[in-house]
């Protein structure tokens, strides 16, 4: 029972090393490579992010907050897709937490124009979900107010 413990605490100690990258430990070479997916403007910067993209990490996928945006990447040999939208182009948001479910990461859908639709993904446990959807909604809230001025 000893070693199944220890095997399991060390797997998990290695998984979550391999992928786990936020807003507080991405660095200039990390912060390079997602500019070259979805390039930000000067001034912009990443305030929450998190990945759902396994053992690549934040190479495979990333999905982002910034002062200007939402983003979502995912890059792999099948396909890649980058999504973004500035708050003033967003029309809704709607949230779905799955943070009880074991297979399933929580999603905020952002609605764009002309039926433009695309999921920022959160794996994680309540509080940062709903640190991301809270964020999401607040900035985008903000920015509809700062521009009906």
């Amino acid at each position: 029972m000893k070693k199944i413990l220890i095997l399991f605490l060390i797997g998990t100690v290695i998984l979550q090393s391999c992928g786990g990258r936020d807003e507080n430990n991405l660095s200039q070479k990390d912060l390079k490579y997602i500019n070259e997916i979805i390039p930000l403007e000067k001034g912009e910067e990443i305030e929450l992010f998190e990945t759902n993209g396994g053992l690549n990490g934040f190479k495979t996928a990333g999905n982002f907050i910034t002062n200007k945006r939402l983003a979502h990447y995912w890059i792999d040999d099948k396909s890649d897709e980058a999504n973004s939208l500035k708050y003033n182009q967003i029309d809704s948001l709607k949230t779905v937490n799955r943070t009880s479910a074991a297979t399933y990461a929580s999603y905020l859908e952002v609605y764009g124009a002309n039926q433009y639709t695309f999921k920022i993904y959160v794996d994680a446990d309540s509080i940062r979900t709903w640190e991301f959807f809270n964020r999401a909604i607040e900035n985008w809230n903000n920015k509809k107010v700062d521009n009906n001025m």
